[in-house]
């Protein structure tokens, strides 16, 4: 066969599998279901997998949905930060990654965002036990995740602005609060750790810098706020940021 014969098939087959792989993206960001998201994710948690492997010593672990995959966190108490979150996650979901990374030794912490994808109204809208169900999903959770871990911090869920066109038409926003408790009080029991890590972005301002009145607005100054209400919780007595 000619070189360049073998380099146009070569070619060829790179772009079916970058078409392949993009529409598996797209499916699972629209959030959809099926086959394909679960491929995807285990696809993730084996790349995260493989991440941790190649940290020397303690290392913190980020889970959750596409608030916690877009805070460009590198450490966490001085440590290295693996984010292994994935966008459009639900809390069902995050338990299936959770299981299916191989953690090479403990990590000193794991901190979970989650709630934003379970409050939908598609999730919660002609659903009434739909509460009942994060909750015990939540209780699941942390239950799985506190021996694997020296310690566990769950997040409340991230802050929605209201007041954005659309928000309300796709998002149960007045249920987020008891969401947040619902975190709060599985968490406590599961003994790990509850912080509003958002807590100075639920200003009009904060909201305002929102890019769809559903993800958080971030910079460096808000990230930073982030992870020094993170750091208060997982490292007390060792912030180094």
């Amino acid at each position: 066969m000619h070189t360049r014969t073998k380099i146009g098939i070569a070619l060829t087959l790179a772009v079916l599998s970058a078409g392949s792989a993009a529409i598996l993206v797209i499916r699972h960001r629209a959030g959809g279901s099926g086959q394909g998201v679960v491929a995807f994710r285990e696809a993730r948690a084996f790349a995260v997998s493989s991440e941790l492997k190649q940290i020397d010593g303690p290392y913190g672990l980020l889970l959750g949905d596409s608030q916690m995959e877009r805070l460009h966190l590198p450490t966490l108490c001085g440590q290295p930060a693996i984010n292994g979150a994935i966008a459009g996650t639900r809390i069902s979901g995050l338990r299936a990654v959770a299981g299916w990374l191989e953690l090479p030794r403990p990590p000193e912490t794991v901190v979970v965002t989650i709630g934003t994808n379970d409050l939908t109204q598609r999730q919660r809208s002609g659903h009434p036990d739909a509460a009942e169900g994060f909750r015990d999903e939540a209780r699941a959770l942390f239950a799985e995740l506190a021996p694997r871990a020296r310690r566990v911090v769950a997040t409340a869920v991230p802050p929605f602005d209201a007041g954005r066109p659309g928000v309300t038409t796709f998002y149960d926003v007045a249920a987020a609060p008891a969401y947040s408790a619902i975190l709060s009080e599985e968490c406590a029991r599961a003994g790990c750790r509850f912080v509003d890590a958002f807590a100075d972005l639920r200003d009009p301002a904060s909201l305002a810098r929102s890019p769809d009145g559903v993800h958080l607005g971030l910079d460096s100054a808000a990230r930073d706020r982030v992870a020094a209400r993170l750091e208060a919780v997982a490292c007390p007595d060792a912030r180094s940021r």
